[in-house]
C-alpha cells in the first residue's frame, strides 16, 4: 500500500488531513538513482528509509513518535484489509 493510499484511509475514517501533505515531496534513491514522489512509496519502503535515517540519528528519541504513528497506521490498514476479506 503506497502512502497516499493510507492518506486517503486516514481521510475516510475522519481524520483531518494536514495541508503539506498535499506539496509533492521527493526522496533520492540509492537503489534507483533517481529521485522519487515519497507518496508514491510503498508503506514498507517509507518504514525502511525511516530505519535508515533515523536508526542512526543522534536525535532518535525524538522520532520515535513518527514511528509509533506508522505503527499504528499499519496496524489500522492491515485490521481493514482483514475486515474487507469477510
Amino acid at each position: 500500500m503506497k502512502l497516499k493510499q493510507v492518506l486517503e484511509i486516514q481521510e475516510v475514517l475522519g481524520k483531518t488531513i494536514p495541508i503539506d501533505m498535499n506539496h509533492k515531496w521527493v526522496y533520492y534513491s540509492d537503489s534507483r538513482e533517481e529521485y522519487v514522489d515519497i507518496m508514491e512509496l510503498d508503506i514498507v519502503h517509507a518504514i525502511r528509509i525511516l530505519r535508515k535515517h533515523v536508526g542512526q540519528d543522534e536525535y532518535y528519541e525524538d522520532y520515535q513518535d513518527t514511528i509509533n504513528v506508522i505503527k499504528e497506521m499499519t496496524w489500522v490498514i492491515n485490521t481493514m484489509k482483514q475486515n474487507l476479506k469477510r
